[in-house]
């Protein structure tokens, strides 16, 4: 028995023995091209299932059997990698440029997109680079499939309406979130000029150059761990960061110009010639429609002759001196001006950018990283009196001295300051003048003076002169972001991250008392100081294991507390002694004065977990518990989570016949819930206010008392969006790629003001009544058509389709206003108004439909019916992108389009006008397409000077068609080679141009300048047009 025992345990030795013998340990570091590790790439023994993945550190260990001396490194993002198999071996891994997005970034973490079964869009450095635009999201404009940007205005530093798969919300906020470098930041838009069309964007206080890249979460999975704040999408924000290696310095240089838009040729102004033939015109109709009617004091009035009623013949005198009136006919000098407004209140504006940048750090693991840059840029805007200037300071800090301790730092500071001129209300806006004012109108008059014989009495060219109207801005933002992460073991690791923004904004305006505005107060001045500060402090505790070489798991907890206060301090002023001492401090008498204070504190608690079986089957789920301040003790916290699945149909064993082809299939999947916090303390509280400067008249015996203005609810809760998405991603031929997705987002318990009794005193309070939906699907092809090291040529094709609908109002009644509804079953943006239904042959009068069937006409404006008649919402919006690169020189494109919906012309209506008075400025539309005579087949009706057929009144008449197809960017470069520049220490240069909308071309009954630069609800004012924008740069690495 003793010898069995013995032979066996003999056997067993040999046995672990001859093992041991068959496997040989091999460890390594696994970097990029830049000498980073590389964290969980997979290491897999060539022919064989043994594998492992390196760790924070880009570090391995795997045991590799006898006779296989080949091991495989790869990674999502990254080229494979084959390399022998040597203890202490050190490989490098490169970037692969045919997949694009090679990871997500979601704020709390980085995850491979592999691994992620959400739905989210990531652009990267070159794209953002590329734009002229100081506000960095722009860059986002048409690439993104699902964002739809409404960029309302050309003002430089203009803030984007970004709207991720629909407006999810009527009356509460309907932007995304931001998040930058893991904090998430505000985009609110502070101070008074806002409420005059004259905003900044806090986002164009950051420096493009600084970015690393910018991704947009959209679906449940992507966006339901930041909970209250996520309804409405992220966009997470990525900054540079130091690298290891041996230092160096990137410099940057932009000089360029910018220019008004190309004129949409229907919208051009007609010059006095023209303006001559149409007031006479205007003048005859109107004589031979009402001879001597009481009316013919307008006509005199309109034209400005000064005729003498006392006169019995004073009706052939206003025929006569009409049509031989020096000032028409030309006699005088005065005729001879011919002003283009248009001209005068625009010019060749200049773009100067410049960038410097530091980064760095010793090869060693434990040494510091760091990037540290300046930014300088100055855009002058075409239009005069309008510019931005922005001083920017970047400061990013990574270390490790050991395993265990990482820490950093991440800091921006800021000042931009911006002119943004005279008015900017629609109707005080140099554009808007400029395309009311005559031709026949002077600048100045004889003696050299601003000539305010205008109409209405503005000269918007005095406007832009020195002793004109002034509105500037001065916004300081500082945001810091310091950080320490703790590494347990290589699986457990904890961070903790604080992040402060902090922004304080000076804004200043002042009507001359040289203008209609400021002219009855002998000027008026206004300042506003506001101030908010937003912090946060997340901490996380992050688990990453692989069990088994086939389960990895991905399991992160967080509690988050965010705190924001907010003030905003206003005081104006008016009777000024003289025009250039305009400081509220010097005016006579005091004006209004106000101060508003707002607190919000979030407190959360969130976890997310990310699980897949041998990378073809993932899970992942998230939940997320919010407090808020912004609601009553009933209703302060809320859940909101998420679940979602992917699985990878070309990792099974059945596919591997169709791996030539077929390279990669993906399936999608997700649901959760998302909140928006948005909605004001005005709905939760109950409001009173006291006498003060605002004109409240609450006293009694002229003592100082208060009023109840609104109602509270203290029961008011969160609006919650539920949100579906089943996507596809297809991999083809090897450089084909396709990702298709639908999405079914519906928010519910939107907040909508409740009608009250008139008993009350008031008339409503807000409550959780609302339901809206949005349905769409989106769509992404990118096609590497050649890559290889001389020639590379790719092209992207993105398109989205969104539908929306009102599920629910507040109210059994529709909302309507004179040109829109908002009704259960429609889209929010939808027109309903008086159809037109073009002109009468006859006699040059307006038509409209007389009932909704529109089987009937009328000329009388007041018994038409309103007819449904389109949406502001497109069908199909995307873009098609393609870039070049063949030695050297690289050559890239953007087309933006758009197809279906409607857009208003509001500004329409008195830019074609009828009223035929010479004092206004006509359109070529209206030169071309009026009637004149009886048979006449026109567009316009006849030009009259008094319109009592109410042919200006609202109606279809001023309702295009919004399609467009916009050249939105050029990009041509050229590369030096190396060889040219080793001498001069430089290690790159490149020389480059860059164009932005360089032409739209829109639908043919469209007059404006740019269908793309309207307003989300697609209605057109005198928009600031989008400039034409035409940059030269060099950049230079040392």
């Amino acid at each position: 028995m003793k010898k069995r025992v013995m032979l066996i345990l003999s056997c067993l030795f040999l046995s672990i023995g001859f093992i041991v013998a068959q496997t040989t340990k091999i460890s390594g570091t696994v970097v990029d091209s830049n000498g980073e590790p590389v964290i969980s790439a997979s290491v897999v023994v060539k022919g064989t299932t043994v594998g492992t993945v390196t760790d924070l550190d880009g570090k391995f260990s795997i045991n590799v059997p006898s006779g296989n001396n080949t091991l495989v490194f790869t990674l999502v993002g990254m080229k494979s990698v084959e390399a022998r198999a040597i203890s202490g071996m050190n490989v490098v891994m490169e970037n692969d440029d045919n997949i694009l997005g090679d990871v997500v970034v979601t704020g709390y973490g980085v995850t491979k997109k592999a691994a992620f079964a959400g739905a989210a869009s990531t652009i990267g450095q070159a794209n953002i680079e590329a734009r002229n635009d100081a506000n960095a999201i722009k860059s986002l404009d048409g690439v993104v499939p699902g964002l739809q940007m409404n960029i309302g205005s050309g003002q430089p530093g203009a803030p984007a309406n970004v709207f991720i798969r629909g407006r999810n919300s009527i009356n509460s906020g309907t932007q995304p979130l931001y998040v930058i470098d893991g904090i998430p930041v505000s985009s609110d838009i502070m101070g008074t000029r806002k409420d005059e069309g004259q905003e900044l964007s806090p986002l164009s206080t950051l420096s493009s150059s600084d970015i690393e890249s910018i991704t947009v979460l959209k679906d449940a999975t992507a966006t339901s761990i930041y909970g209250a704040r996520a309804a409405n999408g992220v966009i997470v924000i990525t900054t540079k960061k130091g690298k290891s290696g041996k230092p160096t310095v990137n410099f940057t240089a932009k000089l360029g110009f910018e220019t008004r838009p190309a004129q949409n040729s229907r919208y051009k102004l007609v010059d006095a010639t023209k303006t001559v033939e149409l007031a006479r015109e205007a003048a005859q109709n109107a004589y031979d429609l009402y001879g001597s009617d009481s009316s013919v004091d307008y006509y005199n009035q309109a034209v400005g002759l000064g005729l003498d009623y006392s006169n019995p013949n004073w009706t052939s005198d206003f025929y006569l001196a009409f049509l031989t009136h020096p000032y028409l006919v030309g006699a005088d000098a005065s005729y001879a001006n011919n002003t283009n407004w248009y001209d005068e209140v625009t010019r060749t504006g200049m773009i100067q950018e410049y960038n410097i940048d530091l980064s760095g750090g010793a090869a060693n693991a434990t040494a510091p990283k760091y990037y540290l840059s300046f930014n300088y840029l100055n855009n002058e805007s075409f239009i005069i009196g309008k510019d931005l200037e922005r001083y920017s300071f970047r400061f990013n800090f990574d270390q490790a001295p050991t395993k265990f301790v990482k820490y950093g730092l991440n800091t921006n500071l800021s000042l931009t300051e911006t002119n943004m001129g005279a008015g900017g209300g629609y109707y005080t806006d140099p554009i808007t003048q400029a395309y009311m004012q005559s031709p026949l109108t002077n600048v100045k008059d004889e003696n050299g003076e601003w000539n305010f014989a205008t109409v209405n009495g503005y000269n918007p060219v005095a406007q832009r002169s020195s002793l004109g109207d002034i509105s500037s801005q001065k916004q300081y933002r500082a945001i810091l972001a310091p950080y320490l992460q703790l590494n347990f073991t290589d699986e457990l690791t904890f961070t903790s991250r604080f992040g402060a923004d902090i922004y304080y904004l000076d804004e200043f305006g002042y009507w001359s008392f040289l203008q209609p505005q400021g002219k009855g107060m002998r000027g008026m001045g206004e300042n506003t100081n506001a101030t908010r500060n937003l912090l946060t402090i997340t901490n996380t505790l992050n688990y990453i294991k692989t069990f088994k070489e086939k389960h990895n798991l991905n399991v992160l907890l967080g509690q988050e507390g965010q705190r924001t206060s907010s003030k905003e301090a206003y005081l104006a002023g008016s009777n000024y002694p003289v025009d250039y001492l305009n400081s509220v401090d010097n005016a006579a008498v005091p004006g209004s004065a106000s101060t508003i204070k707002n607190e919000l504190v979030l407190n959360s608690y969130f976890t997310n977990v990310q699980y897949d079986y041998m990378s073809k089957y993932y899970l992942s789920g998230s939940f997320r518990y919010d407090g808020s301040s912004r609601f009553g003790a009933d209703n302060r916290w809320a859940p909101f989570w998420s679940v979602g699945a992917k699985y990878r149909l070309t990792g099974e064993d059945f596919m591997a016949s169709t791996a030539d082809w077929l390279n990669n299939v993906n399936i999608r999947a997700s649901y959760g819930t998302t909140g928006n916090q948005e909605v004001g303390r005005i709905g939760m509280d109950g409001w009173y206010a006291a006498n003060n400067l605002f004109g409240f008249a609450y006293n009694y015996n002229g003592l100082p008392g208060s009023g109840h203005l609104q109602f509270g609810n203290s029961k008011l809760k969160w609006e919650q969006t539920n949100k579906f998405n089943v996507g596809i991603d297809l991999a083809l031929f090897k450089f084909l790629n396709i990702e298709l997705d639908y999405y079914n987002h519906k928010t519910t318990d939107m907040v909508f003001a409740i009608p009250t009794s008139f008993t009350t005193g008031l008339n409503s309070y807000y409550s959780n009544i609302g339901e809206l939906s949005n349905k769409g699907v989106e769509v992404s092809v990118s096609a590497n058509i050649i890559n290889n090291a001389d020639l590379k040529w790719n092209v992207v094709l993105t398109g989205s389709h969104n539908k929306n609908k009102i599920e629910k109002l507040s109210t059994d009644n529709p909302i309507e206003t004179t040109t829109t509804i908002r009704e259960v079953g429609r889209p929010y943006y939808t027109f309903k108004m008086k159809e037109w239904a073009g002109v009468d042959p006859e006699t040059g009068d307006g038509l409209w439909y007389l009932n909704e069937e529109g089987d009937e006409t009328t000329t009388n404006y007041n018994l038409a019916k309103k007819r449904y008649v389109g949406t502001g919402d497109p069908d199909f919006i995307g873009s098609f992108s393609s870039r070049l690169e063949w030695k050297g020189f690289d050559f890239a494109f953007q087309l933006n389009y758009s197809v279906g919906g409607k857009v208003y012309g509001n500004n329409l209506r008195y830019d074609e006008q009828v009223g035929g008075a010479y004092t206004q400025g006509y359109t070529q539309y209206v030169y071309d397409n009026r009637w004149q005579k009886p048979g006449d087949i026109a567009a316009v009706p006849r030009l009259t000077a008094l319109d009592t057929g109410y042919e200006n009144s609202a109606s279809t008449r001023f309702l295009m068609d919004g399609d467009y197809l916009k050249i939105r960017s050029l990009t041509l470069g050229y590369t030096l080679p190396k060889s040219l520049l080793a001498k001069a220490f430089i290690n790159n240069a490149r020389v480059f141009v860059n164009a932005e909308n360089l032409y739209t071309f829109s639908a043919s009954n469209y007059r404006g300048f740019d269908p793309s630069g309207i307003t989300a609800d697609g209605v057109q004012w005198w928009n600031f047009p989008l400039p034409r924008s035409v940059v030269f740069g060099l950049t230079l690495g040392f």
